[in-house]
């Protein structure tokens, strides 16, 4: 046989099979932690032996923590601070105000303080990275059981497939410059400041330190529903009024209520409600201590003292001094007396009542109010005129309001300032609410009558040519169309933009409102 023709087959066989061989599909998880890998060869070798195999990522210790509070393993709510940028070192999100004041990002509206996330082994609210390096043994260099405690300050290389995160981000002031670019790696700089095991036990001692260390706190119900459990409810039977009862009766009712309820301290509105609790005695001559209201926790919770209100809390030493003028310059005082408190109707001599309000954090940040002269000091600006809130007092089931207004709210009296303490249960729940930025631009007849015959114009042109629709414009009816003339659009006045912002409420936050009721 012809030993060319024989080679010849060969190399045709041999290209046959070559071109039956698919080349080797690498995913983009794969490709980005080679290019992750290769970064931090160029930049950080000396991480190459902190890589963690779980989430493929690298780890650098800028802090050691004090190896006591452990935190790794557990199933724990973490308070922590972070930063999280790109590759280049582009920030895109932090919980830092100095870090936001940098970047001419810093905003009114946000509460800089550590945030609250659960890590557990079943579950958890963290970015997927973060919780790694929270909850499991990290390895750092020869130690392959390395755990984060209270203090550890990290430094995360983390590849797009572990930033992801099982809630919610705010987007309510604590953005960077720099929107997260998608599948891209992340560098997140995270403190560890403490962490609570059981935050229903947490969220309850801070209230009862608040109310002890501000006005007092009222137990003798608590006292009373143990030994003798027909007087529950006492409180809401004092300051409620029922169809049955007689104006002499009800006067009566007053006055008890008065001498019992109307003693300076803070009261279970509802004696089966454990941290919901009322001042009926506050006005806004009666500045709250909220820097001291913490006494007695520091030793059992030391980092309280993180969470501090925000820059313009800390830069305006007269700041609750002007909202307190402002509030008794709009609403008044309120009662005062024993007397004035007697001679208030019952919000159940009503169908409805009007609420103003000012919602606080319990360092006496402002996460929400109505009031526009509050939020002129507060925010610097008005973005929605506030309008009073109202309260059904007659079917509580009608509102949409949090547990602690439904519950506290009747038992008020028109003209009445007050001031209503209560744990997350009874607020936005425990897990929170995410803040948020909202833009909405709206506009008038005139502009969407100038929009429609616009497109109008555009179709006709589009249809019959430029030549004849030219004529149809500029010859029969002139350089200027008809009515809307030659490219007019609206006058300023046409349209409206309001941009609205809300305050993220962390998971687990005690809140304390300020309450004026007022009669339809």
């Amino acid at each position: 046989m012809n030993m060319s023709r024989i080679t010849g087959t060969l190399m045709m066989l041999v290209i046959a099979a070559t071109a039956c061989v698919r080349e080797p599909k690498v995913t983009y998880d794969e490709i980005e932690h080679r290019s992750l890998k290769a970064w931090i060869e160029k930049y950080h070798p000396e991480l190459m032996e902190n890589y963690q195999e779980d989430g493929g990522y690298y780890v650098k210790i800028l802090e050691e923590g004090d190896g006591v509070n452990i935190v790794t393993g557990k199933d724990v709510w973490v308070w922590f601070d972070f930063t999280a940028r790109d590759l280049q070192g582009n920030i895109h999100e932090t919980r830092s105000a100095d870090v936001a004041l940098q970047l001419a990002t810093y905003s009114n509206y946000a509460h800089y303080v550590p945030a609250v996330r659960f890590s557990g082994k079943d579950s958890h609210t963290l970015m997927e990275g973060t919780y790694l390096a929270t909850y499991n043994p990290l390895k750092i260099g020869g130690n392959e059981n390395y755990q984060v405690s209270e203090g550890t300050k990290l430094r995360l290389y983390l590849p797009s497939s572990v930033t992801k995160t099982t809630t919610d981000t705010s987007d309510g002031g604590y953005e960077g410059q720099f929107e997260a670019d998608k599948n891209r790696p992340m560098i997140v700089d995270m403190t560890i400041y403490g962490h609570v095991e059981n935050p229903v036990e947490y969220e309850g001692e801070r209230v009862e330190s608040f109310a002890k260390n501000t006005f007092g706190l009222c137990e003798e119900h608590k006292v009373v529903e143990e030994e003798n459990s027909t007087e529950k409810s006492s409180l809401r039977r004092h300051t409620t009024r029922t169809d049955e009862e007689s104006d002499e009766e009800q006067k009566m009712t007053n006055e008890e209520a008065v001498r019992e309820f109307y003693d300076g301290r803070w009261h279970q509105p509802v004696d089966t409600l454990e941290h919901l609790l009322v001042n009926y005695t506050y006005n806004p001559e009666k500045s709250i201590d909220f820097a001291g209201s913490m006494a007695g926790l520091a030793e059992k919770y030391p980092n309280q003292a993180l969470y501090t209100a925000g820059k313009i809390y800390n830069d305006s030493s007269d700041l609750e001094s002007r909202i307190n003028a402002a509030l008794i310059a709009r609403f008044g005082k309120g009662a005062t007396t024993e007397e004035e408190y007697i001679e208030l109707d019952s919000l159940r001599t009503q169908p409805m009542a009007n609420v103003w309000y000012i919602g606080r954090f319990l360092d006496g940040f402002i996460f929400d109010t109505n009031i526009d002269e509050v939020k002129e000091i507060i925010y610097g600006e008005v973005r929605a005129k506030g309008e009073a809130l109202t309260f059904n007092t007659r079917d509580i089931s009608e509102n949409s309001y949090i547990l602690a207004w439904n519950y506290s709210i009747p038992t008020l009296r028109y003209g009445q300032w007050a001031s209503i303490l209560t744990v997350s249960t009874y607020g936005y729940g425990i897990a929170g609410k995410v803040g948020s930025h909202t833009t909405t631009t709206n506009y008038d007849d005139s502009y969407y009558d100038y929009a429609n015959y616009y497109n109008y114009m555009n179709y006709m042109n589009n249809y019959y040519g430029y030549g004849y629709g030219g004529m149809y414009n500029n010859g029969y009816y002139g350089h200027n169309p008809y009515y809307y003339g030659y490219n007019q659009f609206p006058s300023s006045g046409s349209v409206t933009t309001t941009t609205t912002t809300s305050t993220e409420i962390p998971a687990y936050s005690p809140l304390l409102f300020q309450i004026y009721v007022t009669k339809p």
